[in-house]
């Protein structure tokens, strides 16, 4: 499960669109849990599609929020 763990936060790292420190990572047998709160709706997606990625992760729940859209066709 650690070497899992690190890949998903590289993955995570290297997206520039992903504000990371922001984000929390927990795991959930071969499930990532992904929560915090983002921006725009596209920075949550890319933290999904990343985890997506990572070999061994069989599914992903996200959980993260989106905040600070000011213009309601961004949501």
């Amino acid at each position: 499960m650690p070497e899992i763990y690190e890949r998903v936060l590289n993955e995570l790292h290297f997206d520039l669109a992903v504000p990371r420190d922001r984000l929390t990572v927990k795991f959930q047998n071969d499930t990532v849990i992904l929560s915090g709160e983002v921006e725009w709706p596209y920075q949550k997606s890319c933290a999904e599609a990343d985890v997506m990625r990572v070999p061994g992760v069989a599914g992903v729940i996200n959980e993260i929020a989106v905040h600070g859209s000011p213009d309601p066709s961004y949501a």
